[in-house]
């Protein structure tokens, strides 16, 4: 599914960027591989809609206003405010099609495990997303783990038994030993839960982070808090 997004050159930086902010538009910086930052903004609404359905993983073309040819870029970072959840930032990375990348794509279970069905156990999803390298227009919107072979406590699937489309691979980071999914005793599920809804409860680096003043914007920087 193509991603289409129109964003407008900026000329607009440090503290004057909350004018921006306050007309619905989203400041943001273009950059990649053998390309010039370009600082742009585009309109907060579009941004949103676009993001909810394409995520960090899908290929998203950028018509910049000025410029004859659309940009092929993933949204490599998107900051919001923690209080109101107004988004405040956004980094576009633009792809070189021809050269392979390394994302991370969400894990997606599919299926019914027997045990759970059968109330032997519970299942954990321990791992929600897989880093994968491949070319640009060639990345999945979602990694599929079956899971409909887990019958037992302890029965698990591995990033080892992940069946990957033509032309992807995982990263070199990946461990093939790491456990996807599993089953385990409902007593061990409580735990796991209680351990992952207290690390969720902890502030994410980057994503999330306050809105502020731009100073001179460098690729993947976001502006500081706002008062």
């Amino acid at each position: 599914m193509d991603f289409a997004l129109e964003v407008a050159p900026r000329s607009t930086l440090g503290r004057h960027v909350t004018g921006l902010r306050h007309h619905g538009l989203v400041p943001g910086v273009i950059y990649g591989h053998d390309v010039d930052p370009l600082t742009v903004e585009v309109e907060g609404r579009e941004l949103g809609r676009v993001y909810h359905r394409a995520g960090r993983s899908h290929l998203i073309q950028l018509k910049v206003t000025g410029e004859r040819r659309s940009r092929s870029v993933l949204i490599k970072e998107l900051q919001s405010n923690p209080r109101n959840a107004a988004l405040v930032h956004v980094d576009f990375f633009q792809v070189n099609l021809r050269e392979k990348l390394t994302v991370s794509v969400p894990v997606v279970l599919v299926g019914e495990a027997p045990a759970v069905r059968l109330g032997v156990g519970e299942l954990l999803h321990l791992q929600h997303s897989l880093e994968i390298s491949c070319l640009p227009d060639a990345i999945p919107g979602e990694i599929d783990i079956d899971i409909s072979e887990l019958a037992e406590i302890d029965d698990a699937v591995r990033v080892s038994a992940v069946q990957l489309p033509e032309g992807v691979e995982l990263a070199g980071s990946v461990d093939p030993e790491d456990v996807l999914a599993k089953i385990a005793a409902p007593r061990i599920q409580e735990a796991v839960e209680e351990a992952a809804a207290e690390a969720e409860e902890a502030p994410a680096a980057g994503e999330g982070a306050p809105a502020a003043a731009e100073a001179e914007e460098q690729p993947g920087e976001a502006p500081a808090e706002e008062s």
